[in-house]
């Protein structure tokens, strides 16, 4: 008789199939909503890598001239050692290449172009001058010279990109 008492007493131990289901929905419905704003994040960064990536580049350049007397390609602020060699030699850098077409006495291009386009929504360059422009498209390609918006121009936001933060293209 003891026995029994002891088998009806004990409540059931687990979870219902239907209160699995629910938990599962709802880290579903969190996952529909946080994974676009993580991808959104991840371009915003990016971006702003390869802005803080083009001022370093213009910074060395900079100081290339004042040594050497003329602005140098990319290959020869590394050999200087100026820049890390992943700029110079095409291997993508946050998701962006980095091209110099052009490197005279009195003026440099570098271009910072997205590797696919999933990287950004923006390819950039910048020139002499130090200014850096942007373009906003859907697919990646690069900026040639004088081209695009400059940075400090753009209406999308604000921050530490300097206002060229990852926002869908319009197009």
């Amino acid at each position: 008789m003891k026995q029994r008492r002891l088998l009806r007493a004990r409540p059931d131990a687990g979870f219902s199939l239907t209160e699995l289901l629910i938990v599962v929905a709802i880290i579903g419905i969190l996952a529909a909503v946080a994974v676009p704003k993580l991808l959104e994040n991840l371009k915003a960064g990016r971006e702003t890598a390869a802005i803080n990536s083009l001022r370093t580049i213009h910074q060395n350049e900079s100081l290339y001239n004042t040594m050497k007397g003329r602005f140098g390609t990319l290959k020869e602020l590394n050999e200087a050692a100026l820049i890390d060699s992943n700029y110079s030699n095409g291997t993508p850098v946050s998701g962006y290449v980095y091209t110099a077409t052009e490197a005279t006495a009195d003026q440099y291009c570098v271009q910072a172009t997205r590797s696919t386009a999933n990287t950004g929504y923006k390819d950039f360059n910048v020139t002499e001058d130090g200014t850096i422009r942007f373009n906003e498209s859907k697919t990646p390609s690069p900026l040639p010279r004088g081209e695009g918006s400059p940075i400090g121009s753009y209406q999308g936001g604000s921050g530490s990109s300097g206002g060229a933060v990852a926002t869908p293209p319009q197009n």
